[in-house]
């Protein structure tokens, strides 16, 4: 008997990998309260004009004021360690010496992007929980594959509840190369003894894609929203508006 039906079709799945933002967290309200607090933060270390605040939001691809996400930039898709060049790079064109500005970053960040801050700013995407212990109570495995740190991915799903449906959470600390590579997929699969074609990857963007594509997987599943219904169905093999289409 097949586990899982998406848009009338059912798929016998064993595993399910699940991105993190955006697909099991609510990426604009997530992330647009917790950049808001890495600014506040910056501001006790040096002015954030409007030119610094609206060089790290475009260099990010995230609007705080707009509670606006750039689905093809690099909080989207890249990874933590990009994004914090990024950061120290928009600081360093203050006229901020590199090693200085990297010092800033690490330190802003410590605080901005610590467990009490998530804690006060995640928040799981509409029908995420619901899902996750459906699959659970089917004997179907789910996993994250995350371009975040693990750590901090980890206090993520334990934050909304999701940790104890998950088997596993892989960040891209956790291997050797992040997405779009198929190492995230290989460990998940490995480490559970599961098959990348008997599994389903879900993602909201073109990088989860390609990830799902290069790991071999039976089936990706685009969630619409930072990106469009449209530009994910030429990279997906079924997009969807909300995790509560899944059966």
């Amino acid at each position: 008997m097949s586990c899982i039906t998406i848009q009338g079709h059912s798929y016998d799945a064993d595993l399910v990998i699940f991105d993190k933002d955006g697909t099991l967290l609510d990426f604009k309200e997530t992330w647009t309260g917790i950049i808001k607090e890495f600014l506040l933060t910056l501001e006790k270390r040096m002015p954030v004009t409007q030119i610094l605040k609206g060089r790290i939001e475009n260099a990010l691809g995230i609007y705080v004021d707009e509670k606006m996400i750039d689905g093809k930039g690099a909080l989207a898709m890249g990874t933590f360690t990009e994004c914090n060049t990024l950061l120290t790079y928009s600081i360093y064109r203050e006229g901020v010496r590199w090693d200085i500005a990297q010092g800033i970053v690490k330190e802003v960040g410590k605080q901005a992007f610590s467990s009490e801050v998530r804690k006060k700013h995640v928040q799981p995407a509409q029908g995420a929980i619901e899902l996750l212990k459906k699959l659970k109570s089917r004997g179907v495995h789910s996993a994250v594959a995350t371009n975040d740190k693990e750590s901090d991915a980890l206090i993520d799903m334990e934050y909304i509840g999701a940790l104890p449906y998950l088997d596993l959470v892989i960040g891209a600390d956790s291997v050797e190369r992040s997405k779009p590579c198929p190492d995230m997929v290989e460990k998940i699969c490995s480490s559970l003894g599961k098959d990348p074609r008997k599994s389903i990857l879900i993602g909201d963007t073109t990088m989860d894609a390609l990830l799902g594509k290069n790991s071999g997987v039976m089936l990706t599943v685009g969630v619409s929203g930072i990106v469009s219904e449209m530009e994910l169905a030429e990279h997906m093999d079924v997009v969807i508006s909300s995790l509560e289409e899944i059966a």
